[in-house]
């Protein structure tokens, strides 16, 4: 009798614990079953290269900065090369502007010294003159000395008046020379410079493409297939290797049957794995497809196929449910 009782108590059990499963997960709560999904990620090259080193396999798992692929370009780096020489002839060619400017206003300046010199030199002989007139004039002529002093030094002085505005306006000339020099100099470097910051960035945009050839992992996930292998040269934007995220991005439901398929677009669901319960996601319905068979991973053990109507949902990238997870969708 108490085997009889303990059968049953047994068979209660079990009853209640699936009573309360379906009641929770099945009846009247609107749900389904579904599978999550990952895209694979393509890594692509920008330019053709030689693949130099590959630090991958099928299979191996990545984090955010791995090492993946080594590649080097000879075409990029003929390109720097040429880039970099060209810098340096531009600088090159700038100092020695910078140089024949400072020849040229050291020549100028020694030029205006000159002219300074030799309006000195002019004056101070007048003067000399004027001096040596004075003294004449006293000996030979006492009584007519004043008269004869002041109408020859008015004439003298004039005379060092026009040697002083001769020789201001010949600076004056010169200085005009320094400057159109200095303009012309100024206008030559900045179109010099202007070319030279050109080619500056252009060779860091190609420092930066060079750097760039090498592939890191840009995010969590696993990697599905590598297509090329050490010593190979590829052409640009050819498929290098491909990542499935660690996580899935979105999933699929299948409404089955007579269930109720009042769903909408935008709403948000509950994506909850089957195998760990604890693991769930919040998503957001974004498509209905049509009536299809179900994944093999969802079909009962029978002869019979399933179909459903797919739902689809998108998940935040930020989740814990893994990949190809059978899913509950509440």
């Amino acid at each position: 009798m108490k085997k009889i009782n303990s059968f049953y108590l047994f068979i209660l059990i079990l009853f209640v614990g699936l009573l309360t499963i379906n009641t929770r997960y099945f009846k009247g709560s609107n749900s389904f079953l579904g599978v999550t999904y990952s895209k694979d990620y393509k890594i692509n090259t920008e330019k053709s290269a030689i693949i130099k080193a590959v630090h991958i396999v099928p299979g191996q798992a990545v984090d955010p900065g791995d090492l993946l692929v080594v590649m080097e370009s000879p075409e990029l780096k003929l390109e720097i090369s040429k880039l970099q020489k060209e810098i340096e002839l531009m600088e090159s060619e700038k100092q020695e502007k910078r140089k024949l400017l400072q020849s040229e206003l050291d020549l100028l300046a020694a030029e205006k010294r000159i002219i300074r010199s030799e309006i000195d030199n002019e004056v101070k002989m007048i003067k000399g003159k004027m001096d040596l007139n004075k003294s004449l004039t006293g000996a030979i002529l006492p009584e007519q000395k004043e008269s004869f002093s002041k109408d020859s030094l008015s004439s003298l002085q004039l005379q060092i008046n026009s040697i002083q505005q001769r020789g201001a306006l010949e600076l004056e000339s010169v200085d005009i020379k320094i400057l159109d020099i200095r303009q012309e100099f100024d206008f030559d470097e900045s179109q010099l410079e202007a070319r030279m910051e050109l080619k500056q960035q252009e060779l860091d945009w190609k420092i930066e493409e060079q750097k760039n050839l090498n592939k890191y992992a840009t995010f969590t996930g696993v990697i599905e297939n590598v297509y090329v292998k050490a010593g190979e040269q590829v052409e640009a934007f050819t498929a290098v290797a491909s990542i499935n995220p660690a996580h899935p991005s979105s999933a699929v439901g299948y409404l089955v049957g007579k269930k109720d398929r009042d769903h909408n677009l935008g709403e948000e669901v509950t994506v909850r794995s089957l195998e760990h319960p604890d693991l769930e996601a919040t998503g957001r319905i974004i498509g209905f497809g049509s009536v299809v068979e179900l994944p093999q991973i969802l079909q009962k053990s029978t002869a019979i196929k399933a179909f459903g109507l797919e739902v689809f949902i998108e998940i935040p990238e930020k989740n814990a449910l893994p990949v190809g997870e059978k899913i509950f969708v509440k």
